[in-house]
This record gives structure tokens, C-alpha cells and sequence, in this order.
């Protein structure tokens, strides 16, 4: 039986149950299988059945016949029973055991409850990410039914989707991942292997070290490399990292030296020094900078002051100077956040240079080393030489275009508020007064965008009041001050009266303190002016009423306010902190929340209705 012939009309059948029956008449597909099926009839009775049927579909006796839909359904019914007599049941190939392990999982969650994770993890596309984190954080990946579609999640062309199960799913396993992980690994293959390698390393321990070294001796070199990394701490294949050191391949190197600076040991640290003085400089540097053995620092720090020594000897000739920076400046990157007494002799003497290391030979990233590790010491000395540091800092970068932005950070660490507010304030009235394209305007945002830095903190992160009361999450930016007594501990109190003058309403609203009269009516003014809590501007504004001090009777009548104000509408999220302060009003403002609540959507119209509440204290706490 030509089972092809039958397939193909069944396409055909499926068509018109999509398209509609009436479309049948004079269908060419339907017209053009015809034939064959009446040629066949001549020998199969049901080939004769299944061509009258297509041809009562496709002419119709009364032209326009009004029985299509039941013409289709006998035509299929016809043509699924022939089909369904086509099917077998034998098995072909050859028979052989099937390989299990032991894993102390189940299958207890419905399919229904597993099919959006299943789609996630063997399709492509946009939105998988989230359901399969999803998925781990409820626990659905310990239904056995996922356990190999996670494995093959290793290779999935979204990077984060692979990392994600090999950093996390997987490894939730425990050891009873490691026989599966274990009997598709692939020495051979890419990437996706080389995770697999992590896994089988993580959850495996010493068990597994067998398998791991026979990868770096069979694998690829992306697999390779990562074997040798994972051999970093085992004592007994030291010399053999040393070995792989000296590879003609780059990456096998690399991977070695970094297996050797987590080993730390004596014999690790002396064949990273010697090939840091190599053609491998640039590949030893990075993982110098991790390697914490005390031998290893009182090199660098020999080494760093030999070169520093040499400046003086050759201080007129560029090249060779050129040629010495090239050494610090890898001297520098290897020492990273090591720590000795002779180190901090050291940058304690280039403080002390400052003229000479940053004037004349503008070498400052060793001066911003010099002060980032100064930093660390908590004695007077230090905080005397950052003071100093910072300044020669005022001196000298005046004269360079990123003023601001190398000095202003170091500078109000260790200079007295007066001093720097002093220093900074002609930046701001200068730039203030001037055109927004001079410099000096320029160096003005600059400052005060550094400002803002400092005394004001956004975080964006869930939206726990929400979740408290309303079943769903939200995510939204908690905005956090420096605390009053901060402020006042280390910034002048000139800063404020200067932000209002110059109309910095973000920033007078952090520097506002209790009992500044002049900030609290110019904040109110500018509530007015934008009183729309869909914005950022209505929640600084708020966070500085309350800063100055406001009485709260005028704060809840300044809310209300502007919550009535015609153009506060549309708002789909009240931020916290104006939360916060809604949910002090007290009972008598409950009729005018509830007249203004249709003009709050979706999260906010939860909070106002929270708020409603409160207020006729049906609020559990």
C-alpha cells in the first residue's frame, strides 16, 4: 500500500480542517491526488472509497453543497482508520542493556508543571532564561525528568542559560550527578564540555581527579586548559603544572600559571617569578596579582624599588625612562592587593616624591597606588601624607581637563570640609555663570555628578512592600541618603545654602538638614511645580522635605496635594519612600485618597487601596 500517497492527503485533510471545508471545492492539490487514487482503486477497494470521497468534496452534486463539513469528516475518518492499520509495533535493532545509576530523585510533579521548563531547555528564543531560573529556585529540577535535559543545557547557544546549569543546577545535584556527567563527557568537544568538566570537578572532589588528568592529556585545548586549572591545590601534580608551563601553546601556559599561583607554594611561586622576567610577562602578571605567598611580594617589592632607584640615574634620557615604566608598570598590575612593611616603606617614600613622580614624570598611576594602599593604614602618618597628597592633587591637576574627576573622591576623604568646600566652590560658580559648552560648565557637571555619587545611593532591587500585601512582584529603585549625621560630619554646611542659589534641587534635598527654613520652602516649591509621583523628581523632593524637617501635618497636606494635582496621574508605582510617608496619613485624609484613586494604575492602585486600609486600620502588622 502506498503509504506516501496516503500521507500526503492526510496533509492535505489537515489543511482544510484549518482552512475551512467550503474552500475544498476545485482544490488543485486535492484535484491533482485524484487520479492516483482512482488508478489504485482499480485494485484496493478503499483506494476506490477514499478517491469517490475526494471527489465529493471537489464536485460537489449541487454545486455549492452545504454538507462540505461532513464530506471532510468521513473523507478523514476513512483515512485515519487506513492509516492507523499502516502503524507497527516490532521492535528493530539490536536489543542491549540499558546503563542506569542510582540518584535519589523522583517524578511526583505533573507534567503540566514541567512542560514551560522542558520548552525552555530544548528550544531557542528569547524569555527561556527566566522560566528555567524560575524553575531552580522552585525546586523543579529535582524531578528526575530534567536531570538530562539540564546535562544538554551545558551547550546551549545562550551563554547565561549554560552557565547558569553549570554553575548552579548541576552542581545542586551533589555526587550523584558525576556517573551521568561522566558517561557523555567528551574530551574532544567544546565548550560545553569543558563546563561539564567544572561540574564532574566541583561535585566529584578527589574521586574524580583520574578522569580530570586524563583530559589534559586527551582533550581539546579548550578542554585541556580547563583540566589543568582544575588540578590547582593537589600537591601530587605540581611538576606536572610546572611542565604544562613551559607548553609551546599560549593557552596551555596560561592555564598553568594559574593553577600554579593558586598552589602558592615555594616551588609555584619561583617558576612564576622566573617566567614573569620572560616573553610570558603579560600572560604571569594577572595571576601574580592573586597569588598571595609572602616570598612572591618581597620580590615585586625588591624589583619595584630597584626600578624606582634606577629613575634618578638615566632621569635624562626619555627612552629609557619610557623603558622603566614599562617594568612598573607590570611591577604594579602583579602586586595587586598584596601587603608587606616594605611595600608600605616604599609607597611611602613615593608620597613623599610626589613633585617629583607626578609632576615631572606623570607617573600616576604609581602615586594613585601609593595613596590606594596609604588608604589602608589607619594611623596619623598616613591620613598626614593623604592629606598632603591630595593637596599637591588641587595644585596640580587644576591645570588638566579631568580635575574633577581624579581629585574630588580622594580629596574629600582626607581634607577638612571647610577646605574642600573652599577648593570646590569656584568650580561651581564659575561654571554656574557660564555658557554649557565652556569648560569650566563642563567641569561643574562633572563635580556634581560626583557629589551626587557620594551623598546619594539607588539601588534596584524587589519591591518588598508590594509583596508584602498584594500576590505579585515588583521591582522598583530604593533611593538611599547619606544619614543627616554624616553629612554634617564631613561636608560643610555651605553646600547647601549653594545648591538652592544654583537650583539643584537632587542635591539640596540630600544636604537639607532640621530647621533650614530657606530648604524647606524651596522644596515645597518644587513639588508643586512637579508633583507627578510617576517621575524620580517627586520622591527626592519628599526624602529633603523630610530631612528639613518639616511638621508632618504640612508634609501630609503638601502630599495630598500634589497627589490631587491634575497632572499627577498615570502613575503605575509609588516609590518607597513616599509609601512610607502615605501610610502615616492619618483617617481624616481617607475621602480624598479615595477620590483620587482612579488615577492611579496597576501596583500604585494596590498601594493606595493598602494605604485605605490602613487608615480604617484593617491592616494586620
Amino acid at each position: 500500500m502506498s503509504t506516501a500517497l496516503l500521507q500526503e492527503l492526510n496533509q492535505e485533510v489537515r489543511r482544510l480542517y484549518i482552512a475551512g471545508s467550503e474552500l475544498a471545492v476545485g482544490d488543485f492539490r486535492l484535484k491533482r491526488l485524484l487520479p492516483q487514487f482512482q488508478q489504485l482503486g482499480e485494485r484496493a477497494p478503499v483506494f476506490k472509497r477514499l478517491g469517490e470521497g475526494i471527489s465529493a468534496l471537489i464536485e460537489p452534486a449541487s454545486g455549492k453543497d452545504s454538507r462540505s463539513a461532513q464530506l471532510l469528516q468521513d473523507l478523514n475518518l476513512l483515512l485515519s482508520s487506513v492509516l492507523h492499520t499502516q502503524g507497527t509495533t516490532n521492535l528493530e535493532g539490536e536489543l542491549t542493556p540499558v546503563n542506569s545509576h542510582p540518584i535519589s530523585l523522583s517524578s511526583h510533579l505533573s507534567y503540566r508543571k514541567l512542560s514551560a521548563v522542558q520548552v525552555a531547555l530544548t528550544t531557542k528564543g528569547g524569555g527561556r532564561y527566566e522560566i528555567i531560573v524560575d524553575a531552580w529556585k522552585e525546586g523543579l529540577f529535582q524531578d528526575l525528568r530534567l536531570v538530562h535535559l539540564a546535562i544538554e543545557a551545558l551547550n546551549d547557544p545562550y551563554v547565561e542559560i549554560a552557565e547558569l546549569v553549570g554553575n548552579h543546577i548541576l552542581p545542586s545535584y551533589g555526587p550523584e550527578i558525576v556517573p551521568f556527567l561522566v558517561e557523555s563527557f567528551d574530551p574532544k568537544g567544546g565548550k560545553s564540555e569543558s563546563r561539564k568538566l567544572q561540574v564532574i570537578a566541583k561535585t566529584g572532589g578527589k574521586d574524580v581527579l583520574d578522569l580530570i588528568y586524563q583530559a589534559t592529556e586527551t582533550g581539546t585545548d579548550d578542554v585541556r586548559s580547563t583540566a589543568i586549572k582544575l588540578l590547582a591545590g593537589y600537591e601530587e601534580y605540581e611538576s606536572d603544572l610546572i611542565e604544562w608551563s613551559r607548553n609551546k601553546k599560549k593557552v596551555i601556559r596560561e592555564a598553568a600559571y594559574d593553577a600554579l599561583a593558586e598552589n602558592g607554594s615555594d616551588t609555584s611561586v619561583e617558576r612564576l617569578y622566573e617566567a614573569s622576567l620572560g616573553k610570558d610577562k603579560e600572560l604571569v602578571n594577572p595571576v601574580l596579582a592573586k597569588c598571595n605567598s609572602a616570598l612572591l611580594t618581597d620580590w615585586l617589592v625588591r624589583d619595584l624599588s630597584a626600578e624606582l632607584q634606577s629613575v634618578s640615574e638615566v632621569k635624562d634620557d626619555k627612552q629609557k625612562i619610557e623603558e622603566i615604566w614599562s617594568r612598573v608598570r607590570l611591577l604594579l598590575w602583579a602586586m595587586g592587593d598584596k601587603q608587606s612593611p616594605q611595600l608600605e616603606e616604599l609607597y611611602r617614600d613615593v608620597l613623599n616624591q610626589y613633585s617629583f613622580y607626578m609632576t615631572s614624570l606623570g607617573w600616576g598611576h604609581l602615586v594613585n597606588q601609593a595613596v590606594i594602599y596609604m588608604g589602608r593604614i589607619d594611623t596619623e602618618e598616613a591620613r598626614e601624607l593623604l592629606r598632603d597628597n591630595a593637596e599637591h592633587d588641587l595644585k596640580y591637576f587644576k591645570r588638566s581637563d579631568s580635575y574633577v574627576n581624579k581629585v574630588f573622591s580622594k580629596a574629600h576623604r582626607v581634607l577638612s570640609p571647610e577646605r574642600l568646600f573652599e577648593q570646590y566652590e569656584e568650580v561651581l560658580v564659575q561654571g554656574f555663570a557660564s555658557s554649557t559648552l565652556s569648560k569650566v560648565a563642563k567641569e561643574r557637571k562633572k563635580l556634581l555628578g560626583t557629589i551626587g555619587d557620594l551623598v546619594i545611593h539607588r539601588e534596584y532591587r524587589a519591591y518588598e512592600d508590594i509583596v508584602s500585601f498584594a500576590d505579585k512582584g515588583s521591582y522598583t529603585y530604593y533611593v538611599e541618603m547619606l544619614s543627616q549625621e554624616q553629612m554634617e560630619m564631613s561636608w560643610d554646611h555651605r553646600w547647601l545654602e549653594l545648591f538652592i542659589e544654583q537650583d539643584e534641587f537632587t542635591l539640596v534635598s540630600a544636604f537639607a538638614r532640621q530647621g533650614h527654613k530657606a530648604a524647606e520652602v524651596y522644596l515645597l516649591e518644587k513639588l508643586k511645580n512637579s508633583p507627578e509621583f510617576r517621575n524620580r523628581f517627586a520622591n527626592l523632593i519628599i526624602m529633603g522635605l523630610v530631612r528639613s524637617g518639616m511638621k508632618d501635618e504640612n508634609l501630609y497636606e503638601a502630599l495630598i496635594t500634589a497627589m490631587e494635582d491634575e497632572r499627577n496621574k498615570d502613575c503605575y508605582e509609588i516609590e518607597p519612600f513616599i509609601f512610607q510617608q502615605l501610610c502615616r496619613l492619618p483617617s481624616s485624609y481617607y475621602d480624598r485618597v479615595q477620590a483620587i484613586l482612579p488615577n492611579f494604575k496597576a501596583n500604585a492602585e494596590d498601594q493606595l487601596q493598602y494605604v485605605l486600609r490602613n487608615m480604617k486600620g484593617l491592616v494586620r502588622t
